[in-house]
């Protein structure tokens, strides 16, 4: 199984906090943690955990923090042969509540500084991969560059649109799997999404903009799904939340995987809703992941 993940590696640092802070308001947190992020790197080290062989193509800082990231990545078995150093390491400070709720302050760094160019020197692993795994944590012009490889090669191509933006319909036609979460649903489409049939309606809006399938993760309340072929509800799994950082992540990379070993549609989204609910019931964002409990 093999995937290339073009994306963000970042640092995160985590506040356990009461409640998210208010405007002007100075607030104490309960305990400090320093953890591996990036909304690529969890889903690269999600993928790679479940067996498969994951390619990451991205940028980290020329710092300490940029060397610890790369040595994360590879201690969990994820090739980052194609990982250039430049500039600082991108950083996130996240607020977690004791309800397992968060809010996060994104700085890019490094992040920002993958290019199409750097992207095209990679075509060859991007070509040879069956899955291309993206987000939106580095510059467009870079996602779009992968995307078109890509797709001139018939891959499989997933896109997680965060954090959210206007997307062309160029990029828009080349994606086989799109997976907004409620909010960048509504955002993507400029449809308030309160209501099962806004969902669709939003969703019939990308697919005919050329979206093979799109997936709604929607938190505790599942996850919906639809093509032109089929559509359905896929129900979360109850669990004692912990941190539902990275739960999305989880979810992207478990899809991925799924996909990559032949599984069908559905059978690939409830794979990636047991292993994102088992990833909320840990603290940050790149847990180990059991494998006791995906059985």
């Amino acid at each position: 199984m093999d995937i290339s993940l073009v994306g963000s590696i970042n640092i995160d640092l985590v506040y356990r906090v009461p409640y998210i802070v208010n405007k002007g308001e100075t607030l104490h947190s309960a305990s400090h943690s320093v953890h591996f992020g990036g909304k690529g790197a969890n889903q690269a080290v999600t993928a790679s955990q479940l067996g498969a062989n994951v390619h990451f193509i991205g940028k980290v800082g020329k710092d300490d923090f940029g060397e610890q990231a790369i040595n994360n990545l590879k201690d969990r078995g994820v090739y980052i042969d194609s990982v250039q150093k430049e500039g600082a390491t991108g950083q996130a400070m996240i607020q977690v509540t004791d309800a397992g709720g968060n809010a996060i302050v994104l700085f890019p760094g490094a992040n920002f500084l993958v290019t199409p160019k750097q992207i095209e020197q990679e075509a060859a692993i991007i070509s040879s991969s069956k899955v291309l795994l993206l987000q939106l944590e580095i510059p467009l012009d870079a996602v779009e560059k992968a995307v078109k490889i890509a797709s001139q090669h018939g891959k499989i191509v997933i896109l997680n649109p965060a954090p959210s933006q206007k997307l062309p319909d160029s990029l828009l036609k080349n994606i086989t799997i799109l997976t907004p979460n409620e909010t960048e649903l509504a955002q993507l489409t400029g449809i308030e999404t309160t209501t099962e049939e806004d969902i669709r309606s939003a969703c019939k809006l990308l697919l005919d903009k050329g979206v093979g399938t799109v997936i709604v993760t929607l938190g505790s309340k599942g996850s919906f799904y639809i093509n032109h072929v089929e559509s359905g509800w896929v129900q979360a799994l109850s669990v004692d939340t912990i941190d539902t950082t990275g739960a999305g992540d989880a979810f992207n990379g478990a899809l991925a995987v799924g996909l990559c070993r032949g599984d069908s549609l559905r059978s690939s989204i409830d794979f990636a809703t047991k292993v994102a609910a088992y990833v909320v019931t840990q603290m940050g964002a790149q847990p180990l992941i059991l494998q006791s409990v995906l059985k």
